[in-house]
């Protein structure tokens, strides 16, 4: 290394350094140029080594190993936020063997949803080799290890494994040579789920990626950017650590993160679903500290949003059975299938930015309404956070629900094909249930008017025939010195007129009493009133009726009305009464 690089590093270390200490104000920490923060004093304990931190999506907890003075072992930490900057004494997951002589040390990963902790070691009950386990918690209680067993896990090493945000995919290392420190002859693979239990046949991923000792996969909130480690040729040295992003099935050529590498191997890493900090460990002086970095803006995963929240039963407030859908409203790709947790109701959620997402509850009684929400991420340029708490319900005579993903075509009572999976949930309900009756009910947002179709939203036409109590009215026209009319463009387009003339208006062909040409001005006995407006809130109940009554749903169980703005939500917002409600009529 160069002088000037060697230079740099140590500044940066040294920057981090007091600043850890506490010796220099705090806004000149961690600069804009070095953008790296060290975790507090209780996580990185001075005289202690602290390395390969794995933190949970939403950033509240986190895993990672730190040695003891007293065992001179390396052990399995668990902490949790406390605060916006503090976190809670990190305490050691006695769960987990912490045995050198089990675990590949390093080889373990915490779940976005932070629930699971996937681990590494040479257990007994294995399948063969290093495989790779699981333990989940449930508060602050974690259950027992469990095996992933076949095919995933083989009688070669399986290792390093990373849970995929929607829990779908497992993304780890298949590898020659394996042992508590590190692995060599590595390729990295990944399983589909196929039920609660069972994991499929896992594939090697392609090139570009696999074409060295590729490890260590972490698969980002977006789920489509990958990091790992890799000693592929051109890198700083050591294993370093690379991105490649997929696309239409196919991975890009990884990239390297440079912020980060160094001639040390640097593979440990995490990101949080905010999906701008790096979270790993570096050497300080003689001791391995956590840091947080910021990726620079172009290696940073795409932005998603996190939904955290609960499923619970709108009377007993408990948790209740139930599947979460989320489809992209576009082409009705299904993007995530989830269970909440029966113990209290939770579920938790990443959506990757760039589209519009249908998001629904069916509980697996089907006495209970299903419930909807539209999230459209088509914009989204930054991470946001939501929390849900959905109260599902049996419908009462007279009780009213939203459809909340009924979209109809710009300017129009058409119904949207982003609509289709709404539909299909009504229908499905009241099939399930073939003694309900319902009304639908269209609701219109600010209602707009004018006498000229000035606004593409005025689809609508009302017409008034206005009797015309004016009189005739009459008067002259104007005669040129040639003794031709005038042409007053203005008078004969103002109406139809009759020109009478008598004996004596002709003298020898030509006119001769410019006084007696009369025009009688003819009024119309009826005139029209036109007023464009934009309730199509009829219309609108109707296409939902009519998509029911095709799919075989009998007439007498429903029937349609409008309500055009007489029940407004929002008073003081008018544009968002717009809806569409169900109200239930019994049986």
């Amino acid at each position: 290394m160069s002088a000037q690089p060697q230079k740099l590093v140590e500044t940066i270390k040294f920057s981090i350094l007091i600043c850890f200490l506490g010796i220099i104000v705090p806004k000149n920490c961690f600069s804009q140029e070095t953008a790296k923060k060290l975790f507090p004093r209780n996580i990185n304990t001075p005289y202690l080594n602290q390395l390969a931190p794995s933190i949970s999506g939403d950033g509240n907890t986190m895993v990672f190993l730190s040695d003891e003075v007293s065992s001179k072992r390396l052990n399995m930490q668990f902490t949790y936020k406390t605060g916006p900057e503090r976190w809670a004494d990190a305490e050691r997951l006695t769960i987990i063997d912490n045995s050198f002589e089990l675990n590949h040390l390093r080889g373990y990963s915490l779940s976005y949803d932070g629930k699971t902790l996937f681990y590494t070691t040479l257990k007994a009950g294995g399948i063969g080799g290093y495989d790779i386990w699981y333990v989940t918690r449930s508060g602050n209680t974690w259950g027992h290890p469990q095996n992933l067993g076949k095919p995933l896990n083989s009688p070669a090493h399986e290792g390093d494994p990373s849970i995929s945000p929607d829990g779908r995919f497992l993304y780890f290392m298949r590898c020659d040579q394996m042992d508590m420190n590190g692995a060599s002859g590595c390729k990295i693979y990944v399983s589909e789920k196929k039920n609660n239990v069972f994991w499929g046949e896992p594939v090697e991923l392609p090139a570009p990626i696999n074409t060295g000792n590729d490890m260590t996969p972490r698969i980002m909130p977006d789920n489509n950017t990958l990091l790992f480690g890799s000693t592929r040729p051109g890198g700083k040295g050591g294993v370093d650590v690379y991105m490649s992003r997929k696309s239409y099935g196919i991975w890009s050529e990884p990239v390297p993160y440079d912020f980060v590498n160094s001639e040390a191997d640097d593979q440990y890493v995490s990101v949080p679903a905010r999906s701008d900090l790096l979270v790993y460990s570096m050497k300080l002086k003689d001791k391995d500290k956590l840091v947080m970095a910021k990726i620079p803006g172009g290696l940073q995963p795409a932005k998603v949003l996190q939904v955290r929240g609960k499923i619970l039963d709108s009377d007993s407030g408990g948790p209740i059975k139930a599947t979460i859908q989320v489809f992209d409203a576009k082409n009705h790709e299904l993007v995530h299938l989830i269970k909440p947790d029966l113990r209290d109701g939770s579920f938790y959620m990443l959506l990757k930015e760039g589209a519009k997402y249908d998001f629904s509850v069916t509980p697996a009684d089907k006495k209970y309404f299903f419930s909807s929400k539209m999230f459209d991420l088509v914009g989204l340029e930054h991470f946001k956070a939501e929390k849900e708490e959905i109260l599902m319900e049996i419908p009462q005579s007279g009780s009213s629900i939203v459809l909340n993903n009924i979209v109809f075509e710009p300017n129009s009572a058409q119904l949207s094909d982003e609509s289709t999976l709404e539909l299909k949930r009504l229908f499905l309900f009241l099939k399930h249930n073939p003694q309900t009756k319902i009304e639908i009910g269209a609701h219109l947002g600010e209602y707009l008017e004018d006498s000229i179709q000035s606004n593409p939203d005025l689809t609508e036409v009302i017409i008034d025939t206005i009797e015309n109590v004016v009189q005739p009215d009459s008067m002259a026209y104007p005669i040129s010195d040639e003794g031709l009319i005038k042409e007053d463009t203005t008078l004969l387009a103002a109406t139809d007129t009759v020109i009478e003339m008598n004996e004596e208006t002709f003298e020898d062909g030509n006119l001769n009493n410019a006084d007696s040409l009369i025009e009688e001005v003819i009024e119309p006995e009826f005139i029209y009133k036109y007023t464009y407006h934009n309730d199509r809130s009829e219309k609108e109940a109707k296409a939902i009726y009519d998509f029911l009554i095709e799919k075989g749903v009998p007439e007498s169980n429903l029937s349609y009305k409008t309500y055009s703005s007489e029940k407004p939500i929002f008073p003081d917002e008018p544009s968002k009464n717009k809806r569409i409600e169900i109200t239930f009529l019994g049986n």
